[in-house]
């Protein structure tokens, strides 16, 4: 079982089983992405992770999702979106 440090309390974090099932589906939307691409790119999932000790839900991106979504945007910085 994976587990993480909680950054409010310092406690033990487990992830949630699914980042799809039941209501432990979160999701964000990159704001600089307008029209088109946006609606062919959709959302970016996260797991729920639940701290044992203070009860915080905090939903977590992938590490490699992460880095795509740095990538993204650094261009859109760039190329004067942001």
């Amino acid at each position: 079982m994976e587990t993480k440090k909680c950054p409010f309390c310092g406690g033990t974090m487990i992830k949630g089983k699914s980042k799809f099932e039941g209501h432990a589906q979160y999701f964000w939307r990159a704001p600089w992405k307008h029209g088109l691409k946006a609606a062919f790119t959709g959302t970016v999932k996260a797991y729920p992770w639940l701290c044992i000790d203070c009860g915080a839900i905090i939903p977590y991106v992938d590490e490699a999702e992460l880095q795509k979504i740095r990538e993204e945007y650094e261009q859109a910085k760039l190329e004067g979106l942001i």
